[in-house]
Parts: structure tokens; sequence; C-alpha cells
């Protein structure tokens, strides 16, 4: 018997997502008020554009699998998004809104669908499904970014952990 007979690779990515989109808005809420937009040197970008940029994969991938993907680069959809992300409610309720949806065209997507080259924002083809990890660790990566920014102004506390 193959270890992946039976296994649901959407069902446990689409599981993921969701873990992270919650592991994220916890972060987001833990973020101080007052550094939500605040860059911290250099060239670094705030929580909020960070946000933004994560939240903007995964509204890329998710019209990519219903397809309806624009001929936009994900910079013009980030910069759209943005906007929604200047305050912390909005960043989250847009991250759940990014998340639902992506997950639900991930579930209703077909094999055929999943495995078709497209070419994502940063024009390197690859599988659909390969995007979706991407999309999905895209969400890890920012979230880890959040995390520093905290541990930057002084707080060590994981606040996905409860």
């Amino acid at each position: 018997m193959s270890m992946t007979q039976g296994l649901d690779a959407k069902a446990y990515l689409i599981g993921w997502l969701n873990a992270l989109t919650g592991m994220y808005s916890a972060d987001i809420a833990a973020t101080p008020d007052d550094q939500w937009t605040t860059t911290h040197g250099g060239c670094t970008r705030s929580a909020s554009d960070l946000t933004a940029d994560a939240i903007s994969l995964l509204v890329w991938t998710a019209h990519a699998l219903n397809g309806t993907a624009s001929s936009d680069s994900e910079s013009n959809l980030m910069e759209q998004i943005k906007g929604e992300c200047l305050t912390k409610a909005g960043a989250i309720a847009k991250l759940g809104s990014a998340s639902q949806a992506m997950g639900a065209a991930l579930a209703a997507a077909s094999d055929e669908s999943l495995g078709k080259v497209v070419t994502p924002p940063w024009q390197m083809d690859a599988p659909l499904f390969m995007i979706c990890h991407i999309a999905v660790s895209h969400l890890w990566y920012h979230d880890g970014q959040l995390n520093y920014i905290q541990c930057l102004l002084g707080d060590d506390k994981v606040h996905w952990m409860g």
C-alpha cells in the first residue's frame, strides 16, 4: 500500500491554510496599534504592507483556481489590498475572506486543473497545486516577519498558542 493512498492532499492544505490564518490573525491582533503601519528602518516594510503582500497571493491563487486570474501583476493587486489593511481589523477581515475564498476554490478544483502549469506573478511556471502550496507557505513566511517585528519591540510571546 502506498503512503499516499487515500491521502486527501487538498484537505490537508486547506486545513493548514485555516490554521495559518488563525495564527496570522492572532499576530496581527498582538501587533501594537501604533506600530501597525510603521517601518523599522532601511528597506523594511510595515506589518500592514507585509500582510497585504501575503493576502495578495492568496487572492491571486484563488482567482487562478477559479480560472479568473488577472493579467495584473501581484504588486498591482497588493496595492489594491493595502487600503483594506491599514487597520488591524480590516487586515484580519481581508485575510479571513481571502483564505476562505482560496480554500473554497481549492476544494472545488479538479485534479486536472491542479496539474495545469500556470505562470504566477513571479514568472516561474509551475503546476497550480504547487502555487497553492507556495501561497500558503507565503502566509507563514510573512507571519514570521510579524513575529520578528514583535520581538524587535520587546514582545517575545507566541500569540497564537493561546
